[in-house]
């Protein structure tokens, strides 16, 4: 019987060069095929057609820290169109944890197209947030 050891969304790091900071979400990866659809002509049929694949935009964020995520802002202000990498890697359960087995997601190629911050809103307790999103071309799980 074949016994998996499943980890929850909470078991990873996530993180993006220049960076020095750790992100709490990562929006995951989407590798999705276009489709099409035709008839032939002669029968009463729609055949489908599987076309090239995309990868979705990602997003990442973490609660908000004026001080700390200035940089991230900064760099926002003066960013061109370089290539920043993120690593998403699953790590061990507890207060200590480790890297888990030997696979990390790459996103060798990401391109910043997105920077969300200051949300407020005086009656609430809950953490505004920083939120990147990038496009990508490639990713790996090696």
């Amino acid at each position: 019987m074949l016994s998996y050891k499943i980890s929850t969304q909470a078991q990873y790091w996530i993180q993006a060069s220049p960076f020095q900071h750790y992100f709490t979400t990562f929006s995951g990866i989407s590798d999705t095929a276009g489709t099409s659809q035709y008839a032939d002509g002669v029968r009463g049929r729609i055949f489908n057609l599987r076309g090239p694949r995309t990868l979705s935009e990602v997003t990442i964020s973490t609660p908000f820290d004026p001080v700390k995520h200035a940089d991230i802002i900064d760099f926002h202000k003066t960013y061109g169109c370089e290539f920043i990498t993120l690593t998403v890697t699953p790590v061990t359960c507890g207060e200590d944890p480790a890297p888990l087995g030997q696979r990390t997601i790459t996103i060798p190629d990401a391109q910043l197209t997105s920077l969300t911050f200051g949300q407020a809103d005086r009656t609430s307790a809950n953490p505004s947030t920083l939120e990147l999103t990038f496009v990508l071309d490639t990713f790996t799980y090696n």
